[in-house]
Parts: C-alpha cells; structure tokens; sequence
C-alpha cells in the first residue's frame, strides 16, 4: 500500500524537462494506445510521440497490458480528450497492471 501511495505521489512530480510523470497501465483501444493511470478516477490518455520522439513503436512490441511511468506533456485533444505527447517510457513491466479491479476480475 505504501509502495502504491509513494507512486501516486510521484506521478505528480515534474521532471526536469518540463515533463511529468504519468503512473498507469498501457493498453491498446483499437489500435491507439492509452495510459490508464493507477489513481481512483484512472484517468485516460491517448498516447502520441512528442516531436522528434520515436517511443511508441517500441512501446507497441510489448506485451499489453504493460505497467509503467509515461514521461510526456499533457495537451487537450480537439474532441476535448486527453493526450500525452510521450517523451519516453520507463519502468515497464509487461502484462501487468495496477488496477485492483482488474485484480479482482471486475
């Protein structure tokens, strides 16, 4: 429990890029990629590369649903969506996820 609030806290933090840290599950919807973070409301984000960037090809060749912590920039979709423009990925641990209704099969 303390490990999962230590994350929560640090998915808050910025990096020193002028990134943030974003804590959650990757998944695939459709053929889009998405961060579904590990807080109550989990919270959604498309995944898009940040300019120059080339990390979500990588991030596709993983098995999903992978854990970990999205590095990127936060922008309003034109629909009004969530999008991380993703600077890079670290800490993946594939097939897993930190949702405890998932866990719980609900």
């Amino acid at each position: 429990m303390i490990g999962l609030l230590v994350a929560l806290a640090a998915a808050a933090l910025p990096v020193q890029d002028g990134a943030d840290v974003f804590i959650g599950t990757v998944e695939l919807d459709g053929t889009a990629l998405v961060l579904r973070r590990c807080d109550l409301a989990e919270n959604r984000y498309a995944l898009v590369e940040a300019p120059g960037g080339h990390v979500l090809d990588a991030l596709r060749k993983t098995k999903l649903p992978a854990y970990g912590e999205v590095i990127g920039r936060y922008v309003e979709g034109k629909d009004g969506g969530s999008i991380l423009q993703v600077d890079r990925v670290e800490g993946v641990t594939p097939g897993k996820n930190c949702h405890l209704a998932d866990a719980l099969g609900g």
